[in-house]
């Protein structure tokens, strides 16, 4: 897939994903189910576990409510001078878009004061606050929300999970395709609004259910984003050979659901040193820091995400698309996703099985003319043409050279033949 992205959207998607699903198809067959919480290492004995966790595992009113210092993603990103171009048009960053978020539910992203709520997971209440989430203010101020502007819709599936593991549930195949399949029906039927991004920030086996239901949605004019995929935790969730550290040429496209559908735009993690935490394939398209965001836990509060994780990866690339299309609206789901991948800081360099197209960059996205974009896409690149000869000004004495050497080897040679006969006249 990388050579066809590397030649255009349609020709990579077309190319790339067809070699890659007959041969990821048969090892997703191995995979039982995928843990969405990201790994995270051990921490000693009584010592605090990474603020993180606290997003994720906890409602207790006790936890910390607050964090301290920026918003690292997003200033990585740039998002504040993102947010500043679009409310030059007058618009308010991510209006005119809906953001659904498929996960665990994302009761209370929106508060502006501390509420605990009961959810399975915070997983979606992050992802939700990554997009369009309030900023802290209090004690100290911290940029949240991506989009703040976006119509953040819940689509909660992990209520219908076939198992659950530590108290948290999983999600699965079948869950998640009648929920994409909910939600594609709500788009037919136009009670989303014209511009969709759905984001679905977690990962599971594939199954034909699953790929139907993805495929309607795309075919429905939706921008699906997705995470490509987080390194499981040794819990028999995943081939063996894939967790702990990658091995030498690892890729596991078409098997990480619904990352690997070519109608799906997937997100890898940037943040240097992340091969532990996430898995390589060569089914991304575009990537973001994945780490250091700052969002919404299950207390009510504030929260840092840490360690890497495509994830969070999905949900920062779900709210730079709500941010951009905001700026464009009358742009398809296919030229936003265009403008996306060719902006990308990696774009037009040898494709990565960690960033794909490169990291997302939503102030040149906004800013630079798809038109051109296109043009640039449909020029053809000259080869280089060989150098031109040069006159060789010694060429002439160097075939007199040539033939005098000739003529005086004959002669040696006929000289050598007649002294003997020369010597035995005398």
């Amino acid at each position: 897939m990388r050579l066809g992205k590397a030649l255009g959207h349609g020709l990579g998607h077309g190319l790339g994903h067809g070699l890659r699903h007959g041969l990821g198809r048969g090892l997703a067959g191995a995979v039982v189910a995928l843990v969405v919480v990201p790994v995270r290492p051990a921490t000693a004995a009584g010592a605090p576990a990474p603020v993180g966790e606290q997003c994720l595992n906890v409602g207790a009113t006790t936890q910390e409510r607050s964090v301290k210092g920026d918003n690292a993603a997003n200033l990585s990103l740039h998002v504040a001078q993102a947010q500043a171009l679009v409310r030059k048009t007058g618009t308010q960053p991510g209006a005119g878009v809906t953001v659904v978020v498929v996960d665990s539910g994302i009761e209370g992203y929106r508060d502006e004061a501390p509420r605990p709520v009961e959810l399975p997971s915070g997983h979606g209440i992050a992802v939700a606050g990554i997009v369009a989430g309030p900023d802290q203010t209090k004690p100290t101020r911290a940029e949240v929300g991506i989009a703040p502007g976006a119509d953040v819709r819940d689509a909660r599936f992990y209520d219908v999970a076939v198992r659950s593991q530590d108290g948290q549930l999983l999600p699965s195949s079948a869950a998640l395709a009648a929920e994409l399949g909910e939600v594609a029906a709500a788009r037919e039927a136009g009670t989303l609004g014209r511009n969709v991004v759905v984001v679905v920030p977690t990962q599971v086996p594939r199954s034909a259910d699953l790929e139907t239901q993805v495929g309607r949605l795309v075919r429905a004019g939706v921008l699906v984003v997705a995470a490509s995929g987080d390194r499981p935790a040794d819990d028999g969730t995943f081939p063996d050979d894939y967790e702990g550290e990658p091995r030498k040429g690892e890729d596991v496209a078409g098997i990480v659901w619904p990352a690997a559908h070519p109608g799906v735009l997937a997100v890898g993690v940037s943040t240097p040193n992340s091969s532990g935490t996430v898995l390589r394939s060569s089914d991304i398209d575009l990537a973001a820091p994945g780490d250091g965001a700052v969002s919404k836990g299950r207390n009510g509060g504030w929260c840092v995400l840490t360690p890497a994780s495509t994830a969070w990866a999905a949900a920062q690339v779900a709210g730079v698309a709500a941010l951009v299309w905001s700026a464009h609206p009358d742009e398809t789901a296919e030229q936003l996703r265009h403008r996306l991948e060719q902006t990308a800081s990696g774009n037009g360099g040898p494709s990565s099985p960690i960033t794909g197209y490169g990291v997302v960059q939503p102030v040149e996205a906004i800013q630079r003319d798809i038109a051109e974009m296109g043009a640039q896409r449909q020029q053809q690149v000259e080869p280089a043409r060989p150098p031109r000869a040069q006159a060789d000004a010694l060429a002439g004495a160097r075939d007199d050279a040539v033939w005098w050497g000739l003529g005086g080897g004959a002669a040696l040679v006929v000289l050598l033949l007649l002294r003997p006969l020369l010597s035995r006249r005398r």
